[in-house]
């Protein structure tokens, strides 16, 4: 479907292009963003399942590509330009990234392995949105981040350190936008782990509890419908029992016991918000004000 077709059979309705969209939080994200009546242009390297995602009315349209080749890049730029010339309201969403299994030690990694997922998960954002500055595009973005970039932990070590420099990447360009009085709103998402019900990130994480998918996604198009403004970052914490309740829980006798009285072991999810604070302290983030209980983890 050309874009003409789509502002014939669409009211002039907001578009967000999901740079990442074939994957299982992409899908879900998608099809969420679609029921909130967003125009949603898909992006990925497989046009297949683009083409399938479009059939199936999960996607209006799509652009295939890469955002670490520079064609590739520029194409999708182009694609961006298309709809903001004819007077959308886009936003871009950043939903790319690389994990590796975990090696257990940094020494672990190949040099090209780093590189890789350096140039994904940190170079190829950056490079799109210079690219997007120079064609004079200032629009609201949204990063996916992950809690990893505060926490170290047994996962994977190289995108511990590639999401903390994300996350920084985008401390640093909010404040270039104050002081270039660029107007627009900047999000970073920073949850645990998800499950989406298919083989993605989440499912090299098998021992480890998870924010369902379903949950995770109504909650981020209500973020970006507005909801709680007054912040930049969001943290989609698992967290953890302590003290008595921790041990109860871990025993396997009495948390069996726990269950037979209905007791919900699972970890509770909670959502935190926070901004960079105004001295850009690296620990500013740590600030972060808890807004909401989501729900239960899953495994």
């Amino acid at each position: 479907m050309s874009l003409d077709s789509i502002m014939m059979n669409e009211e002039k309705k907001e578009v967000i292009f999901l740079l990442g969209a074939t994957g299982g939080i992409g899908k879900l994200l998608a099809e969420e963003l679609k029921k909130n009546g967003y125009i949603v242009v898909g992006n990925g390297r497989k046009e297949n399942v683009l083409i399938d995602m479009k059939n199936e009315g999960k996607i209006d349209d799509y652009v295939v590509g890469d955002l670490t080749k520079d064609e590739d890049r520029r194409k999708i730029v182009e694609k961006i330009k298309e709809y903001v010339n004819k007077g959308y309201k886009v936003t871009i969403f950043y939903n790319i990234g690389i994990l590796y299994e975990y090696r257990g030690d940094i020494s672990k990694y190949s040099i090209e392995e780093i590189r890789k997922a350096w140039e994904t998960n940190v170079e190829s954002i950056m490079a799109t949105d210079i690219e997007l500055l120079n064609n004079n595009l200032i629009l609201d973005t949204i990063y996916m981040g992950s809690i990893s970039a505060y926490y170290v932990g047994s996962w994977d070590s190289i995108y511990q350190i590639t999401k903390a420099a994300l996350d920084r990447y985008v401390a640093a360009l909010k404040y270039n936008d104050e002081v270039n009085n660029r107007k627009r709103r900047l999000i970073i998402l920073s949850p645990d782990t998800i499950k989406t019900g298919e083989e993605g990130m989440g499912s090299k994480l098998k021992e480890y509890p998870k924010i369902p998918g379903e949950i995770f996604v109504k909650k981020v198009v209500e973020i970006i419908n507005g909801k709680y403004s007054e912040y930049s970052g969001f943290i989609f914490e698992i967290s953890e029992y302590k003290g008595i309740m921790a041990k109860l829980v871990n025993n396997r006798y009495t948390s069996k016991i726990l269950k037979l009285f209905g007791i919900d072991t699972r970890p509770p999810i909670k959502l935190y918000g926070m901004n960079p604070s105004k001295d850009r302290n690296t620990f500013d983030y740590h600030e972060k004000k808890r807004l909401e209980r989501l729900g239960k983890a899953v495994y």
